[in-house]
């Protein structure tokens, strides 16, 4: 069936820490990613608008919200692996047209958790990340076929 463009719920969230294996994420109900770019603007001489924007740098990020506690705490902060999630397609689910994140180098950035009283608990797992090389973007993108 072709792929619907829409995407609806996450599967396969992970992280794995270097030399370790994977822990699953699950009840995941939201899952941020920004690529965190920021601009670098120049004007002068008379100019009342700017003439050159250039993208000079960028801070890759992931928040998940989930309901997993034991995972999300599973890794102190600064704890380095890779992330993964897939965005499932409305009609196919993890099959065509289902998009996968990858962030290498993942590092882990705060991983709260809470709970109120008669309510579900839930917590926040933020990465960020850094490249090998200064160069390649550790958050990669793969759309199923």
């Amino acid at each position: 069936m072709s792929a619907t463009k829409r995407f609806l719920n996450w599967t396969g969230v992970s992280f794995t820490p270097i030399g370790g294996s994977p822990v699953a994420i699950t009840g995941v109900t939201s899952v941020a990613i920004d690529s965190g770019g920021s601009l670098l603007k120049f004007a002068g001489d008379g100019d009342r608008y700017n003439t050159t924007v250039v993208n000079d740098f960028n801070e890759p990020t992931i928040t998940v919200q989930a309901a997993d506690l034991a995972a999300i705490r599973s890794y102190p902060v600064g704890t380095v692996g890779a992330f993964v999630a897939t965005h499932n397609d409305a009609r196919n689910g993890s099959g065509s047209g289902a998009i996968t994140y990858t962030l290498s180098n993942a590092v882990i950035a705060s991983n709260a958790v809470k709970g109120s009283h008669r309510q579900f608990g839930h917590g926040s797992l933020s990465l960020t990340a850094f490249s090998s090389d200064g160069v390649t973007n550790p958050l990669s993108t793969s759309v199923a076929p």
